[in-house]
């Protein structure tokens, strides 16, 4: 249904050849999660190409936080290896799982190579910190999940009218931090390649609508290109906008 609704133009034989790669990526996905808990830096070296590093680093010498956007898209887990070639203090923000136990098991995997978790409730506070203690910070968010339905801003994201989070404009905005893409492509089976792309150098010049649309435009150009690797599994489109809310565009 994500995949129609997405694609109205494409085949039923289009759209199930995407769904068949889908779920073959998928279970890569799901074995390279359990994988990365024991992965060595060397390991990851070999498994993930960074390419531009110096265009976000070149913030970090300047004393400059930044905020970087991405999605879940490939393999989104392995973005934990940052550390090893970014230089900013990472913050992995991240709305806490259902169970709990799942939860704990999957942020200590995530830390171990550097980055910071934090729960999306406390991420105001944790970068207001940072402000205060002059730590050049980088704020790593997938700003692609359905928020709770008491939030009101509503875009079109692959032909769907679809909540988002304000967070990522919010952010950059609020504290003036440069606002980049992370775009991860797989170059082969357990082989990625990461680039980053900014898209707001000084996002306080920018309304938050412009910041949002442009991140949302962003990640359908990616999706476009190679469907099967974004999570059609969960439920992007569950909430309706109501009528009182506005669809921005």
């Amino acid at each position: 249904m994500n995949l129609k609704n997405a694609f109205p133009e494409k085949s039923e034989k289009e759209i199930k050849t995407i769904a068949r790669n889908f779920y073959h990526h998928f279970a890569d996905l799901m074995l390279e999660t359990i994988k990365m808990r024991e992965m060595t830096e060397t390991d990851f070296s070999k498994r993930m190409v960074y390419k531009n590093t110096e265009a976000v680093n070149r913030f970090f010498e300047k004393g400059q936080s930044v905020v970087l956007l991405t999605m879940h898209y490939n393999n989104w887990e392995w973005s934990k290896g940052l550390p090893l070639v970014l230089k900013h203090r990472i913050l992995g923000i991240y709305k806490p799982l259902h169970n709990a136990q799942f939860d704990v098991f999957m942020n200590h995997s995530r830390e171990k190579l550097g980055i910071e978790m934090v729960q999306n409730a406390n991420t105001l506070r944790r970068i207001m910190k940072a402000n205060k203690n002059s730590e050049a910070v980088l704020t790593w968010l997938a700003g692609d999940q359905t928020p709770p339905e008491y939030h009101t801003l509503w875009f079109m994201f692959l032909n769907q009218e679809a909540m988002f989070y304000p967070g990522p404009a919010v952010i950059s905005k609020r504290f003036n931090h440069p606002v980049f893409f992370q775009k991860t492509e797989k170059i082969s089976r357990g082989k990625y390649q990461t680039t980053f792309e900014l898209l707001f150098e000084i996002p306080e010049e920018a309304s938050e609508v412009e910041i949002m649309k442009t991140y949302i435009q962003k990640m359908e150009e990616v999706i476009r290109e190679t469907p099967e690797f974004y999570l059609w599994s969960h439920k992007r489109w569950k909430h309706r906008r109501p009528a009182s809310q506005p669809l921005q565009r």
